[in-house]
């Protein structure tokens, strides 16, 4: 007689979701308090007084709580999802401590997936169609060279409405003055700017075109008004350059906690696993007194 040997479990998985779920849902929940208390922390040290205005020390601090906080989390979520498990008696120890790193993995993979969606939630409820979107970037970019925008036309271009009766096009300042630039001008020139940025350089039409524009709303001379165009187009490159820099720097460090935070998801759950399966009680330590949770 030959012995027939039935394979455990066949037919059934081993991921426990509920389990998976728990640890999500805390680490979600507990990522989301320490951001919120990480960017009160971070406004208390910015202030309109430079006396009282921590710029550096709020910049370092943002860093360093963005890392550290996804690793709370997940190691948070992953411990929670490892105790909350069932015990797997029918595998070896590597096997077991293979299978609870993969919960780790899926405890942050939920957690991820659940806040890209959210965040893609909010940026089609903010923009709804392709045009507000494309509306929505090139403002951005108009924000970033607007400092170079207001060397154009000095430091005193404010957009100001037209008097009653009088059209929207401003007159042009004595030489040397800066004018009142209307909201049409400024536009002409942002957009002007970010595409020659863009473009990786300013034509020659494009820059007389400006010119032409400048010295009419400030009165000086074409040649004047080209310099300033040249200045401009170049602190326009710089505002560019240096934001797209902060933007790959901000990607490239959220993506590295994230990663640390997989490998705290898989490390906690594993421990977690361990301590569920060896009757091991969590203890958190408040004071001298030792507080079990079983």
């Amino acid at each position: 007689m030959v012995d027939v040997v039935t394979p455990v479990r066949s037919g059934s998985s081993y991921v426990e979701w509920s389990a998976v779920f728990a640890g999500a849902l805390a680490a979600s929940a507990i990522s989301f308090v320490l951001l919120t208390a990480g960017a009160a922390i971070g406004l208390s040290l910015l202030s309109p007084y430079e006396s009282q205005s921590y710029g550096r020390l709020a910049g370092s601090l943002a860093v360093f709580w963005s890392i550290a906080v996804p690793i709370l989390a997940f190691l948070a979520g992953g411990y929670i999802a490892g105790r909350m498990r069932s015990a797997w008696a029918d595998a070896a120890s590597d096997e077991v401590q293979f299978r609870d790193g993969i919960h780790g993995l899926l405890v942050w993979s939920l957690s991820v997936v659940a806040g890209g969606l959210l965040a893609f939630l909010a940026a089609s409820t903010a923009a709804q169609t392709g045009a507000y979107v494309a509306a929505g970037a090139m403002n951005d970019r108009g924000a970033i060279v607007a400092p170079a925008v207001d060397t154009v036309f000095g430091a005193s271009a404010e957009a100001a409405p037209p008097a009653a009766g009088e059209p929207s096009k401003a007159r042009a300042a004595p030489a040397g003055h800066a004018g009142v630039v209307d909201a049409e001008a400024r536009g002409a020139v942002t957009r002007t700017l970010v595409a020659a940025a863009a473009a990786g350089q300013l034509s020659p039409t494009q820059k007389q075109t400006l010119a032409q524009l400048v010295a009419e709303r400030t009165g000086l001379s074409q040649a004047e008004a080209e310099k300033r165009i040249d200045q401009a187009y170049a602190n326009a490159q710089k505002a560019l350059e240096k934001a797209r820099k902060t933007t790959v720097l901000t990607g490239l460090g959220t993506v590295t906690a994230l990663l640390l935070g997989l490998l705290a998801a898989w490390y906690a759950e594993q421990r977690g696993g361990h301590h569920r399966d060896n009757n091991i009680p969590a203890r958190v330590v408040w004071s001298r007194r030792t507080t079990v949770i079983r």
